[in-house]
């Protein structure tokens, strides 16, 4: 199986979960197409990154979640103007996330940022590509 496989199940998986707010082992295998001993090798594999799932029982039944608090901490990190304006700068950095599971959730993101500017604020940053180029090495010089 190909790497890049077991990471855009790991993927739909924290999707899911996000999405359904819990999900069972075998409800997750069917979706994903593999065996139910991936599902919790993957599950594993996603705590041990630090995502914060957890299992719980209901009627019997085991369920898989992902805490839903868990990413508001952003809320608190008050960015400065500097931080958002870099941050908005650097979306067309991820444009080759086209076409990847992750191309709606970069947009989404950045449309978010992007209602946190003003709309001049906006146009000067939107402008700023036009008049900066990237270099091969930290200090060269464009050839004229």
């Amino acid at each position: 199986m190909p790497r890049n496989a077991e990471v855009i199940r790991q993927w739909t998986i924290l999707k899911e979960l996000e999405a359904s707010r819990r999900a069972t082992i075998d409800g997750l295998a069917a979706q994903t197409g593999v065996t139910t001993r991936t599902i919790r090798r993957d599950l594993e594999a996603l705590q041990e990154a630090g995502f914060p799932l957890f299992d719980e029982t209901h009627d019997g039944k085991k369920y898989w979640t992902l805490e839903q608090k868990a990413f508001k901490r952003l809320d608190d990190t008050a960015f400065t103007l500097a931080e958002l304006s870099a941050l908005y700068f650097s979306r067309t950095l991820v444009e080759c996330l086209s076409g990847t599971p992750f191309e709606r959730d970069v947009r989404s993101a950045f449309d978010k940022l992007s209602a946190a500017l003003t709309p001049g604020m906006r146009q000067l940053l939107d402008r700023m590509p036009l008049v900066m180029q990237a270099k091969a090495e930290p200090g060269a010089h464009a050839a004229a």
